[in-house]
Order: structure tokens, then C-alpha cells, then sequence
């Protein structure tokens, strides 16, 4: 949860990663599973808004916990860095769990209980007080969004769907590789037959007695049923880098830029506009978000290249044709036929792009992406579950030199 004073700047980002990295030892593994309530959530880093952006990095993470500790003492917060990159990577290697979820049917304009749920008025204490912390601050803890998805499958018995897509559109922090795949893991369908129930005890015990749901949810269901994982596919490496002139893209995805393993200097940055990652229904506040991301991240990286960055001058609900013909029009007046962003993993920004690919190949543009050695590395040995990828990451680190 964001504090008053505070931006979704990297140096806002930095900032509460140095604060709390005293407390991502031997603490962070007593305390981390604690819901202590809206605004008191101080026992975890709070760092996903950032990091989903990458306005700070997976290493920078790493590198920041690894030099105040040894690995023995932060590996559970080691693990959940990993458990984000882990879905990433999965979910890279299985593009039709993404497209299965966007092509899913939501519920109807009139379904009680779905309306009900959405709304906090399930008469389930802890599950319609989340609602309004979700609505109200962007965020949960992870615990409670554990909790609130088997409560939303397992005792609402409403689709995993449609709750993955509430949450899209509420959580600053929501990805769509580990908002997806964790809610595919709750109803037991990412580990096959392995779903997660809440317990009225577990609540009690993690929450301090502020809920006691006993007798309010369904503690014996079991899994949902669905076909198996798809088997992982080869990742399509991106094209390299061509010794020519290009304009470097700012996306929310990806917010910095002067990390990229780049040839050579861009001619110019371009600010695309954060409506481009919107997510139908989205709360402002993340859109917002995505905005001030997308500025700090422009700002930087030209100040760091050297070059201007130049903001989409449309209108703030300009469609995708309108923000793709801006950016031919800059590629036509630098003079460059190459157009480069981060990697974009799976998810709204990727395909947004992909069509504005299609138009951009017509004029000879093409759009390259540059992919991070942490993903190159990781990505790849997401194939099965967690706990294998798991045992590689004392390798991941050191291949980090961390």
C-alpha cells in the first residue's frame, strides 16, 4: 500500500527497499503470514507495486538482501522474489493459459452472487472486509488474497475467472502472469488436484483473532476440475538489436530502461500512454499509477542516455490505432526503423503491441525487444512446479555473482 507522500518513482521504489531490508531476514519468515489489517501491513515489503513496473528489478532485490544477508536467514523472502519470476516464466511457456483467462465469460450484469461478492456483502466478516480494503487501498496482503480466493471458489462457488479479474481490477501490483497463475493454484488447477482451502483456524490464528469465521465457509471442498496444464512450449527469444538508429519505448512493463543490456544509445524515448496497458474496468488509481511510471522511467533514462523523451500527445482514451500512428510518425521523423521496448512478457501490454506491430510493419518498422539475462536465465527452468525451479536458485545467485 502506497503512503500519502509517497510516488511510483524508482527513487520512491529504492527507498522503501533500503527500509526494509533489515527486516527481510529471520523476521520476514516469523511474521510475513500476518494480516494485521488495513494500513498495518508492515511485517512485508509492500515493494510489488514497483516491482511489477520494474522500477526496481528482481536483482535489484537480490543484490540488496544478499550484502546485509546471509542466504540461510532471507530465504523465504528470496523465495517469494522467485515465486514471481517462476509464474513469469510459466506462463511464457504456456500462452494459451493467458488467452484462456482474456477469452473467459464474465459473469452476468445480474448474478446475485457474484454482485454480492464484489460488493462486500457475503455476510463472511473477513471476506467482505478485504473487498473494501482491496477497493479502498489498491492492495492485500498476500495471505488474504490466499484466503479470499478459496472463499471466492470454495464457499461463494463462483468461477476463479471472474475473480482473477476482479482483482486485475483493483490491485496496483496485479501481473498478469502471477494474478492468473495464482489463482489457477488456489482452485488446484495449476498442481493438478492441489488446491488451497481456507480454514477458519488459519484465519483466526494469522489475522489475531480479528475474524473467526467458524461455520461461515466450506472447508472440505475439493478441487476444481479442468483438462491439464498445456505442456511448455519453447520461449520465442527475441531478435536482436540491429546496428541502426531506434527509438526506445517506455511501458508500464518495464520502467528501467538504463538497466537493458543495449548496443548503443537510442535517438530519442518515447512515453507511450499507460491507457495502453489498461485492463477493461480498471480503477483509475492504476492507470494512474502506470502514468507516473512511465514518466519517471522516461525521464531517467533520458537523462541517462542523454536524448529527449517525448510524451504521446493524444487524447488520455486515444485508441490503438491513433497511439500507433504517433509512434510511426516519431519513427518517420528520427528517421529509424526499429522500435524498442523491454521484453514484454505475456500479458495486456504484449498484445496490444503485437497489433500494433501488424501496422508497423506495413511502413518497414520493425518493434524489438530486449530481454533481461535474469529472465533468460529463469525463464527457462520454469517447466514444471515451483519446488524445482526452487532448487536452482542458490545456481540462479550465484550465476548473479550475488
Amino acid at each position: 500500500m502506497m503512503t500519502g507522500d509517497e510516488m511510483l518513482t524508482r527513487a520512491d521504489g529504492m527507498a522503501r527497499l533500503e527500509a526494509f531490508i533489515p527486516n527481510c531476514g529471520k523476521a520476514y519468515a516469523q511474521k510475513r503470514n500476518f494480516d494485521f489489517g488495513k494500513g498495518r501491513h508492515q511485517s512485508v515489503s509492500q515493494l510489488s507495486p514497483f516491482v511489477r513496473r520494474r522500477l526496481i528489478t528482481e536483482v535489484d532485490m537480490l543484490r540488496a538482501v544478499m550484502s546485509a544477508h546471509r542466504f540461510a536467514d532471507a530465504q523465504k523472502f528470496i523465495h517469494e522474489i522467485f515465486w514471481r519470476t517462476y509464474f513469469k516464466g510459466w506462463m511464457e511457456m504456456r500462452p494459451t493459459i493467458w488467452m484462456e483467462f482474456t477469452h473467459a465469460k464474465m459473469p452476468p450484469a445480474d448474478h446475485k452472487g457474484y454482485l454480492e461478492a464484489i460488493s462486500g456483502q457475503t455476510g463472511i466478516a473477513c471476506f467482505d472486509a478485504w473487498v473494501e480494503e482491496l477497493k479502498d487501498t489498491n492492495y492485500l496482503h498476500n495471505h488474504a488474497r490466499m484466503w479470499f480466493a478459496s472463499i471466492w471458489c470454495f464457499t461463494l462457488n463462483l468461477p476463479w475467472q471472474w475473480g482473477a479479474d476482479f482483482f486485475y481490477k483493483y490491485l496496483l501490483d496485479a501481473d498478469p502472469a502471477s494474478n492468473t497463475c495464482s489463482w489457477r493454484w488456489v482452485a488446484g488447477l495449476h498442481t493438478k488436484g492441489k488446491h488451497y482451502l481456507a480454514r477458519a483456524d488459519n484465519i483466526d490464528e494469522f489475522t489475531k483473532g480479528r475474524f473467526q469465521p467458524y461455520g461461515d465457509l466450506n472447508e472440505l471442498a475439493k478441487a476444481i476440475a479442468g483438462p491439464d496444464n498445456p505442456s511448455a512450449a519453447a520461449i520465442d527469444w527475441p531478435d536482436p538489436l540491429a546496428d541502426a538508429p531506434y527509438l526506445l519505448c517506455v511501458t508500464a512493463e518495464d520502467s528501467h530502461l538504463e538497466s537493458l543490456p543495449l548496443k548503443h544509445a537510442p535517438e530519442a524515448i518515447l512515453a507511450l500512454p499507460a491507457s495502453l496497458g489498461r485492463y477493461a474496468g480498471q480503477a483509475r488509481a492504476i492507470t494512474d499509477a502506470d502514468a507516473a511510471a512511465i514518466a519517471d522511467a522516461a525521464a531517467r533514462a533520458a537523462a541517462h542516455f542523454n536524448v529527449k523523451a517525448i510524451a504521446f500527445d493524444g487524447p488520455e482514451d486515444a485508441d490503438l490505432a491513433a497511439v500507433g500512428y504517433w509512434v510511426r510518425a516519431q519513427a518517420e521523423t528520427h528517421q529509424v526503423t526499429q522500435l524498442v521496448t523491454a521484453q514484454a512478457s505475456m500479458g495486456i501490454w504484449k498484445d496490444r503491441l503485437s497489433v500494433m506491430q501488424a501496422q508497423w510493419r506495413a511502413d518497414a518498422i520493425e518493434w524489438v525487444q530486449i530481454m533481461r539475462p535474469y529472465d533468460r536465465m529463469c525463464w527457462p527452468e520454469a517447466k514444471k512446479g515451483f519446488f524445482p525451479f526452487k532448487e536452482k536458485i542458490p545456481q540462479f545467485l550465484r550465476d548473479l555473482a550475488l
